[in-house]
């Protein structure tokens, strides 16, 4: 029987020592489990891309400081995926949700959260209801109802912005200590969000800054509204992109402690959200540890925790 397989997304920097190096060796090299076979398939498929064009050759020769985003086939056994739970009854499901993992399935297929909730609960159990969405790339706190009348309740302290969403980013440049930014936002062509004079919807975030450090700070995002991409959107605006956002101009490698590191996705994490429970009332505060890579760079702005 032929083994399960899924596409995976990659999104790497290469260092400058990695000069010379051919785009294959150098994938098989920083991607766990992805043999040469497997890397040659996805360059024969269009799924390699650096800097935003698509390569076939396998004997590209890298130059340092490229962004490579490689779609790679994986093992289903050999590379199981669970989800760290944060918080579970009868009404609701709380998990921190990995970078690089869908929040839900798309046309392109592949393991998403949505999935492996299912997985976790079992099939005899009631379909989990996703509330609200966080980019592949954000890591943190991903909420699900799991019954209809809590999702009604739910949706409802959503809907009317009961629910306290904090996130937070690494950003580039030196913020203000509090700012806000209130505009209108539209998805427009190669999924990019703008910020837009009319015909587009209402969007806030307020920002605190936490720390500085050179070039770098961390800031804390509190998002009024739900846009796509909003937070992400109203940074890049502000002149304070996410670390590692290409989309929208922030820095693919950031400079620490006389090293460079390569920053392989947006910095930004979905670290605290807090509702009201839908039955009994009381109020929830789920909380979502770092993910490593944003810990090496959060240690790095913010000095390593006492």
């Amino acid at each position: 029987m032929d083994q399960a397989v899924r596409l995976v997304t990659h999104r790497i920097g290469v260092e400058a020592l990695a000069c010379g190096e051919r785009l294959d060796l150098f994938l098989a090299r920083r991607i766990t489990g992805a043999s040469r076979k497997k890397i040659k398939r996805a360059l024969d498929d269009n799924r390699i891309k650096v800097n935003g064009r698509v390569v076939r050759r396998a004997g590209h020769l890298l130059a340092g400081g490229e962004q490579i985003v490689a779609l790679v086939e994986v093992d289903e056994s050999s590379d199981p995926q669970c989800l760290d739970v944060l918080f579970r009854d009868d009404c609701l499901l709380a998990v921190n949700k990995p970078a690089g993992l869908a929040a839900h399935g798309g046309p392109g297929g592949g393991a998403n959260a949505l999935d492996l909730a299912r997985e976790l609960l079992g099939a005899d159990a009631t379909p989990p209801i996703l509330l609200h969405r966080l980019d592949q790339d954000t890591s943190g706190v991903l909420l699900f109802a799991l019954s209809p009348a809590a999702n009604r309740e739910l949706a409802r302290q959503f809907s009317a912005r009961e629910v306290e969403k904090i996130y937070l980013a690494l950003v580039q440049g030196a913020p203000p200590p509090c700012f806000s930014v209130q505009n209108h936002l539209k998805a427009k062509s190669r999924g990019r969000t703008l910020a837009v004079h009319s015909g587009g919807l209402a969007a806030q975030t307020n920002f605190t800054t936490l720390h500085r450090g050179t070039g770098l700070a961390l800031v804390e995002a509190r998002p009024r509204t739900g846009r796509t991409h909003q937070i992400r959107v109203h940074l890049a605006g502000e002149g304070f992109p996410l670390l590692g956002d290409i989309l929208y101009g922030g820095p693919g490698f950031v400079a620490l402690g006389g090293a460079t590191l390569a920053v392989s996705r947006h910095l930004l994490h979905a670290w605290r959200l807090r509702v009201m429970h839908p039955r009994s009332g009381t109020l929830l505060s789920l909380e979502a540890p770092f993910p490593e890579d944003f810990k090496l760079i959060l240690n790095g702005v913010c000095g390593p925790p006492e």
